[in-house]
């Protein structure tokens, strides 16, 4: 449509982050095999974790003040947690709260 995008704008365009991605869990679960999947996070990750460790939940709004992220960044990095079964997302009452996946 006549639009320049830097590569990674393009990306999110073409193929935004799905945290809900079966066949994305199966490839990291593959692939980190016999590895702790603590050792291969981003320092952005490692924050998000211990933030996370700290409250026992927080919400998307809190993630985001907190880590200094947009909500394409939080978004991202949310969906390879969750690929890599580090995080979930649960719902109470009208407030989507994030926490540990082994909470």
């Amino acid at each position: 449509m006549g639009r320049t995008y830097c590569e990674d704008c393009y990306m999110n365009i073409l193929s935004p982050p799905k945290a809900c991605d079966p066949w994305a869990v199966y490839t990291s679960r593959s692939s980190l095999q016999g590895q702790d999947k603590f050792s291969v996070l981003t320092r952005v990750q490692c924050r998000i974790v211990a933030l996370i460790k700290e409250k026992g939940e927080a919400s998307a709004e809190e993630i985001m003040h907190d880590v200094h992220l947009t909500e394409q960044e939080f978004k991202r990095e949310f969906a390879a947690l969750r690929h890599m079964e580090v995080l979930k997302a649960t719902k109470k009452e009208t407030q989507i709260c994030y926490t540990l996946f082994d909470a």
